[in-house]
C-alpha cells in the first residue's frame, strides 16, 4: 500500500523527493500550483535527479483525451525509462490525470502524490483510482494504480480559494457518516489538521481491505451516485455535488434522523445546504438517470449499488434496479423541488 507521510515544510518535501530510488523525476504539476509556489519551491532543481515537468490544466479540464496524449508524448520524447518516478503535484483532478499517465507510460512507472487541496488530502490522492473523463460521465476511462507515497503538507491549504475549501468540506461530510469517530471530531470542533489525518487513515484502511472496489470500498461512494450527475448538470465543485448527493439519498428514503445530522455536520463544516442547485428550476430527473446509468456504480445493465446509512459508522451497500431507483426519486420530486434543509 501507499506510504502516507506528513511533511512539515517544502524543504522536507524536497528532501523526500531526493530519497526516491530513481535518477529521473517526471513532475505533473497543476499550473496554478506551479505559479503560486515556483518562487518558494524550485520544481526543476532536485538534487541528484533529472527533472521533466508537465504543467496540467486547471481542475477537471485536464482530465481529457487530448491532454493525456500530449502529456504521454511529452514524457516519451524525453527518453524516460521504466525506473522513472512520476510525481503528481496538485489537487484531485491533477492526481487522477497524473496517475493514469503513470499507469500507461511504458506499461506503468512508479509514482507519488503531493495533494495540495483539502479534497485531495482526505480522498482523491488516496487509493490508486486514476482516470480521465468521458463525454458520457466522470472518471469512466481509468485504472487502479497505487502511488508509492502520499506527501501531506497542510500549509498548502492556506492558499486555497473558497470554492476549493467548500469542495473539500463537502467531501469530508461523507466521512462524518461513514466513521463515528470522525463525526464526533466534527461535532466537538476537534483540531482540523487531526480531522484531515483521520479521514486519510480511514480511507487508507478501507483501500487496504478492498483495493479494486469489489466490496467494502464501495461505501466511500456515499453521495456520489447522484452527486456525479449533479456535478455535471449544474457544473458544481465535486465535493459540493457529493454533499447534495448525500442529501438526495437521505430524502429519497425518508431518512429524517440522518437529515438532522446532515444539518448539524454541515453547520459545523460551514457548508451551505440551504438552497439546492435546482432551486426555482425543474428537478432534472431524466438527466440524472441518464448519467447514473453510465456511472461506474452500475453493476449490471439493470442494477446499481447505492450506499445507505442505518447508523452513523455503519454504512450499508444495497443493490437496486435502476427502475426502482428512478421510481423512488420520482416520488420525491415535489419535495425535493421545495426542500430546504
Amino acid at each position: 500500500m501507499s506510504n502516507l507521510l506528513n511533511v512539515k515544510s517544502l524543504e522536507v518535501l524536497k528532501k523526500e523527493f531526493e530519497k526516491l530510488n530513481t535518477d529521473t523525476i517526471l513532475l505533473v504539476v497543476d499550473a496554478n500550483v506551479y505559479n503560486l509556489y515556483r518562487k518558494s519551491f524550485d520544481f526543476l532543481n532536485i538534487k541528484g535527479k533529472k527533472v521533466h515537468i508537465w504543467k496540467c490544466l486547471d481542475g477537471e479540464e485536464t482530465k481529457d483525451y487530448d491532454e493525456l496524449k500530449h502529456c504521454l508524448e511529452f514524457f516519451l520524447s524525453k527518453g524516460v525509462h521504466r525506473r522513472s518516478h512520476l510525481i503528481a503535484f496538485g489537487g484531485g483532478a491533477c492526481s487522477d490525470f497524473a496517475g493514469l499517465v503513470a499507469s500507461m507510460l511504458l506499461r506503468g512507472v512508479h509514482w507519488s502524490v503531493v495533494p495540495t487541496t483539502l479534497l485531495s488530502m482526505i480522498d482523491a490522492s488516496i487509493g490508486g483510482k486514476v482516470a480521465i473523463n468521458s463525454e458520457y460521465g466522470k472518471n469512466l476511462v481509468g485504472a487502479f494504480h497505487l502511488p508509492d507515497n502520499i506527501y501531506i503538507h497542510q500549509d498548502f491549504l492556506d492558499t486555497l480559494d473558497s470554492s476549493n475549501i467548500n469542495s473539500g468540506r463537502g467531501e469530508l461530510l461523507k466521512y462524518c457518516f461513514l466513521d463515528k469517530e470522525i463525526g464526533k471530531m466534527i461535532l466537538d470542533e476537534h483540531n482540523f489538521n487531526e480531522v484531515i489525518q483521520s479521514c486519510a487513515k480511514y480511507k487508507q484502511q478501507i483501500v487496504e481491505e478492498d483495493f479494486k472496489e469489489s466490496g467494502k470500498r464501495k461505501v466511500l461512494n456515499l453521495g456520489h451516485t447522484v452527486g456525479h450527475a449533479l456535478e455535471r448538470i449544474f457544473n458544481l465543485p465535486h465535493g459540493v455535488a457529493v454533499a447534495w448527493g448525500i442529501l438526495v439519498i437521505f430524502k429519497m428514503y425518508d431518512d429524517s434522523k440522518n437529515l438532522i445530522m446532515l444539518k448539524e455536520f454541515s453547520g459545523k463544516l460551514s457548508i451551505n445546504l440551504e438552497q439546492p442547485p435546482w432551486h426555482n428550476k425543474s428537478f432534472p430527473i431524466d438527466d440524472i438517470m441518464n448519467y447514473i446509468r453510465k456511472d461506474k456504480k452500475a453493476v449490471t445493465s439493470e442494477e446499481l449499488d447505492i450506499i445507505k446509512i442505518q447508523e452513523i459508522g455503519s454504512p450499508e451497500i444495497e443493490r437496486i434496479k435502476f427502475s426502482e431507483f428512478e421510481k423512488n426519486l420520482s416520488e420525491k420530486i415535489d419535495e425535493l423541488r421545495k426542500f430546504i434543509l
